[in-house]
């Protein structure tokens, strides 16, 4: 009897074991300021609303050049500012396995800057906003002056700031990345190669192009979470009610998700509805959603479901079923 008791108790500590190490790897490791989640391809820090936004009002006009810095960073041209360090950031991406690209730079032969390279990001801010938690994609923060909108939807890319000479060290070789200095960790401007991370839209080579959008940034100093995360292939299941059939909904989401990268397809259904089923990454998905919910001219959508799936990667285009 007292052995089947011990085996008994020996089983039961295997299980309390096991439990605990499956929970284990689901915490984040970090010391507050920066998490670091290995199972979702996460890194999440907290900051702020930059305080110092407008301190030089007069001379930039309102232009910003940062989404993102870290304390002491450019805090009067970023939109955030968070409590982990560059080199904080820097080595956190590395133990999510991310290696670092290239920095944007020049190419003498061409006489052209060469665009950043690197794994891509989406980055979103959440806060308390009364009794509930407000969360949005961080674009959703910046605006465009020529168009009077929000930042498009964006991957963020992660190139690694340019190499600069280390002048703190006793090694006059020594070399570190420029961001652990200027503490410059989401660049606005896409050539900007003093950040970890470049905006690769076109518009951002142009001066004075953002500025803070005041219609949804929450109030100067208030406390925020930004999560930055690996942007994953995933598919969408989307079923869109209204207006929807005999309006060309179908050729106007073919050609926006060709545009966007996006392989799948739109097809009528019995019922009204348009189904959708599209492939891609999160960023790109995302922005083909926020066009579908408008849809062309004379659509009307009254609702739309949207399903996330795992990613097949068996269409190679977007096509229209009937």
């Amino acid at each position: 009897m007292q052995k089947v008791k011990f085996y008994i108790w020996k089983v039961g500590i295997k299980i309390c074991l096991t439990v605990c190490l499956v929970a284990l790897s689901n915490i984040g490791w970090g010391d507050g300021h920066l998490k670091v989640m290995e199972k979702e391809k996460q890194l999440v820090l907290t900051g702020e609303i930059s305080k110092a936004l407008g301190e030089y009002e007069s001379h930039l006009r309102g232009a910003v050049e940062y989404l993102v810095c870290g304390r002491d960073g450019k805090e009067y041209e970023s939109i955030i500012v968070v409590d982990a360090t560059t080199k904080e950031i820097y080595d956190a991406l590395s133990k999510l396995g991310v290696e670092v690209g290239t920095p944007p730079g020049y190419d003498a032969e061409k006489d052209a800057p060469t665009p950043p390279t690197g794994t891509a990001f989406i980055l979103s801010v959440a806060w308390k906003d009364g009794n509930e938690m407000k969360k949005v994609r961080a674009e959703e923060l910046v605006l465009n002056v020529k168009t009077q909108k929000p930042l498009q939807p964006v991957a963020w890319v992660y190139s690694g700031s340019r190499i600069v000479p280390d002048l703190d060290s006793e090694d006059e070789d020594a070399m570190m990345p420029q961001a652990f200095m200027s503490n410059d960790i989401v660049a606005l401007r896409v050539f900007d190669a003093s950040a970890l991370f470049q905006n690769p839209l076109p518009e951002s080579s142009e001066e004075n192009i953002y500025k803070k959008n005041d219609a949804l940034l929450p109030e100067l100093g208030t406390p925020i979470t930004l999560t930055i995360e690996v942007n994953p292939k995933m598919q969408l299941y989307v079923l869109i009610s209204g207006k929807v059939q005999g309006v060309g909904f179908r050729n106007f989401t073919q050609r926006n998700a060709k545009q966007l990268g996006v392989n799948g397809y739109a097809k009528n259904l019995p019922n009204g509805k348009v189904e959708i089923v599209a492939e891609g990454d999160k960023a790109q998905l995302d922005a083909l959603v926020a066009l579908v919910k408008k849809g062309p001219r004379y659509a009307r959508v009254d609702s739309i479901e949207i399903d996330e799936r795992a990613f097949t990667g068996e269409y190679e285009n977007f096509g229209i079923r009937y």
